[in-house]
Parts: C-alpha cells; structure tokens; sequence
C-alpha cells in the first residue's frame, strides 16, 4: 500500500510524555488529521546514542510499552521506524555469542575481523571517515583469552555488520519481514553509507557496493509491501541518485537553503533547487540530528553557507565538526548546526511559519519534527547534563508541558496549514513552482479542478494561503 501523500510527525517515544501511550493520547488529542504518518525513533532496547544502537529490532523497550502499542499507532497512520543496518549493540545476544565462542559462534560472520582485512596503514586511516575522534576500531577479548578487533563506526557500544557475508542479509531480512508484520510501511535505513568496508578507501558510500546493498534492501521490503528512506548526509547528489533507484530521499538541502532564504531575503536559491529536486523525497526541516550543512554544498554558494553559519552560530551550540582517522581535525569543515530551527529563526513567529510554508508546500512528503511541532527552545540544560551537543534539540516534554506548548498561537497556526496539507485534495496530484520575485517564493499543487498554493513573502515574512474549497470548489484566501 503507498504512503499517503500527508504530513509526518518524527518523535521519540518517550520525549511527549512518558511512554507509547502517552504519546497516542497526544497524537489523538492534539494533532489527529494533522497528520497522515508516523516517524517513530527507536523504541528498542539500546545502549547507547539515543536509541540507535539497538539490541534487537524484534523487541520494544518495557519503559515504552510493547508492539501491541506501535501497531495500535500504526493502524491510524503510516509508520516509519528505523532499521539500524550499520551496527548492533555491543549487549546484544549475537555479539555476546561471538565474545564467547568467537569464530565457532554461529554469529561471527556478522562481524568484521579487522584484524583479517590486512595492514591498515596510516594513509588508510587518514581516509576512513569517521563519526568519533579516534579510529573506528574496538579491542575485544574473547573467552578463550584471544584478541581481536572489531569495528565500530560511533560509539564503542556499535558494532558494526558484516555485509561482505550473507549471513548479514539473512539476519536483516528477518527483522524487515518481523518489523512489516507489525505494521511498519518506510524503514529509515540509518547510517547505510558506512555499510561499506574497503580499506584503501572512505569506507564510506563506496560505489558501486553501496547501492547494490541499498537495492537489496529496497527489493526485499518491497516484498513485504513496505518502501525504505535512505538517511545520508552529504553531498546533494547521492539523493538524487537514491530517488532515480525507486527510493525514498532525504531533502537535507532544504533547511539550509530555507534559513538562507528567510535570513537573506532571497529566493533565487530555493527556487532553483524547487525546480530540479527529485519529487520522491522527504522532507524536513529539523530531525533529532543536527542541520547538516553538506547537503547544501553546490547548491547554495560557498560564501552565502559561510554567512548562514556565521549567522545560526550565534544561536547555537558548537558545530559538529568533520574530521579523518589518522587526525580527527584534519578536515575541520563544519558537519552540523546544532540548534532547534524556532531559535535559529531568532524565535520570531511569522518567519518561521513562511518556513513550514516552504516545506509543507514542497515536493514530496514532509516530516515535521516533534519539538519544531512545538516551537521548541534550545534545551541548553539538557544538552550540558549529557555531554550530548545534538541534545540541544530533543527535550523532554511531560505531557503536560506538550499539551501547553501545543496552545501557543504559533504551533495552531501551524497545525492548521498541515490540515490543510495532509487532507486537500490538491496534494493528491502535481507540485507546481508559480511565478515571484527573488524576495518571494510562490508553490503549489494541483489536482484536476482543485489547487492549493502558498505565497511567501520573504521580507514581510508573510503567508497567503489560496486553495478551492474541497466539497464546493470556491476560491478561499487566508493569511496563515
């Protein structure tokens, strides 16, 4: 069955209220047809980094509540969860195993044995792209007193798989065929660009491998009627060549581009990007990471990136630096922003609706993340306690505090247009880019006799909704 075409909310399942159930209560309270989808983080037993070092995809954590609450969500909208294909936790039955057992264990294969790759010299390392400040090795003893090193991307806690070794397909091919059982219709394949391991390279979305990995995934859940979303930051490219695969993409290039637009006055950007970005594609402005500045590279000049960084980093925590194995400052070029997109908008009301605007009128489906849904703040306090820069952007709201926030006139007023967008008719046919000026950005979509489009003026920060009335087919103008 296809996704409908309607917005997508991505949210934790423990950050509005404390559990699944509280969160349904939310989504049936305060958000109902706002929404068509639901992008729901892990919600599996994990270790470390937020949920995305799973233990088992085929359990939900006891503190969240169990499948039978996941599948009463999925019954109501399209469910996405994520598939962590990268990596398994360090405290998952497999791994244990191969500590016990090492190459007996009927598990090794889903490991690599760095130590069988051959010598990894130092130009090696220089060109492994990393995700932690040393390289993305792991010393490992094993019960019968050997050594051994493992690889891992992120933290010591994240094994990485094997795809070199079917046995690695195999143990993927049950969690989708279990995870679709249970009602999910897109994976989220997170971190797939590291799933390739070639020493002398990145390591890091070497092709032609990693797309025979990716179409692999993408035939295998389509047998179970489910689509999957690659999730890669970098270069706008490889979205383009994940949508022209039958894939879902990322539209990452878009809060940059939307920030520069909104900052600057200037559409010119933006509208080109509208005119040529793949139509089977996602979109957000803020997820749980950062706002990654790579995917915006070659599309906005380098001088207009510099200035918006320049800009947001008055309002943020540090940036996320890029780096290499063999010197993790080598690269110094700037990964992510990390700031919720109200505060980098300077909190101001009227812009940053002209930015849902932008987003909710796009090609695509959009996703609107839980604490953008709430115009949440810089959680600076939460961000300090766990070391975490990207924890700046994922507060915890009691219930209480999400059903206030949901009553501020901003989040209504945005509530409102993703109605619009998740039920009009129009959206069900083409995108259309009108005519504006380079200080004004003018999108729509129309369907047979019924349209429905948004002009945005970028200096006045404001949006003017015109659409036909879906039963009568008149004419009706708002100001959103």
């Amino acid at each position: 069955m296809a996704l409908r075409n309607a917005v997508q909310l991505i949210v934790y399942p423990d950050r509005i209220g404390q559990d699944l159930a509280d969160l349904e209560s939310f989504l049936d309270e305060q958000v109902g047809d706002a929404i068509g989808g639901v992008h729901l983080l892990p919600p599996f037993p994990s270790n470390a980094d937020g949920g995305f070092s799973p233990l088992t995809h085929q359990e939900i954590d006891p503190r969240y509540g169990s499948w039978a609450q996941v599948s009463s969500i999925a019954a109501k909208y399209d469910l996405c969860l994520d598939l962590v294909l990268n990596h398994i936790a360090d405290e998952s039955i497999e791994f244990k195993d191969y500590l016990e057992k090492g190459s007996a264990s009927d598990y090794a294969a889903l490991f690599i044995n760095v130590d069988s790759m051959g010598e990894i010299s130092h130009d090696d390392l220089a060109k492994i792209h990393i995700r932690k400040e040393k390289e993305p090795f792991r010393d490992v003893s094993f019960r019968d007193g050997s050594q051994g090193r493992v690889w891992c991307t992120f933290t010591e806690h994240q094994i990485d798989l094997d795809y070199r070794n079917e046995e690695t397909y195999a143990f993927m091919d049950d969690n989708l065929r279990f995870m679709t059982e249970k009602g999910v219709k897109l994976f989220r394949l997170d971190a797939f660009g590291y799933t390739t391991k070639e020493i002398g390279t990145s390591c890091f979305l070497v092709e032609p491998e990693v797309w025979r990995i990716l179409e692999w995934f993408r035939d295998k859940a389509a047998e179970y009627n489910a689509e999957v979303m690659p999730e890669v930051h970098d270069h706008p490219s490889y979205q383009y060549a994940i949508a022209d695969r039958g894939m879902w993409c990322y539209g990452f290039a878009l809060p940059p581009l939307v920030l520069y637009s909104l900052l600057d006055a200037d559409s010119k950007y933006l509208k080109a990007w509208l005119r040529m970005c793949p139509h089977q594609m996602v979109t957000v402005l803020d997820t749980h990471d950062g706002i990654c500045i790579p995917d915006v590279e070659g599309i906005l000049p380098p001088e207009a990136i510099e200035g918006l960084i320049t800009n947001v980093s008055e309002r943020s925590a540090d940036p996320i630096l890029r780096g290499s194995a063999a010197n993790v400052h080598s690269v110094g070029a700037i990964y992510q922003l990390t700031c919720t997109f109200y505060d980098a908008l300077k909190r101001d009301d009227n812009a940053y609706i002209a930015a849902r605007a932008i987003q909710l009128f796009a090609p695509g489906i959009p996703q609107i993340y839980y604490v953008g849904l709430l115009a949440g703040q810089n959680d600076e306090a939460l961000m300090t306690s766990t070391g975490e820069l990207r924890d700046i952007n994922r507060h915890y709201y009691t219930l209480d505090a999400a059903n206030i926030a949901t009553a501020q006139p901003v989040v209504q007023r945005l509530l409102a247009l993703m109605r619009l967008r998740s039920n009009h008719p129009a959206f069900e046919g083409e995108f259309e880019l009108r005519y504006s000026n380079d200080t004004s950005v003018d999108q729509g979509w129309r369907s047979g006799d019924h349209f429905c489009r948004a002009h945005i003026d970028l200096r006045f920060r404001t949006v003017t909704v015109t659409h036909t009335d879906p039963e009568t087919g008149e004419v009706i103008e708002f100001r959103a």
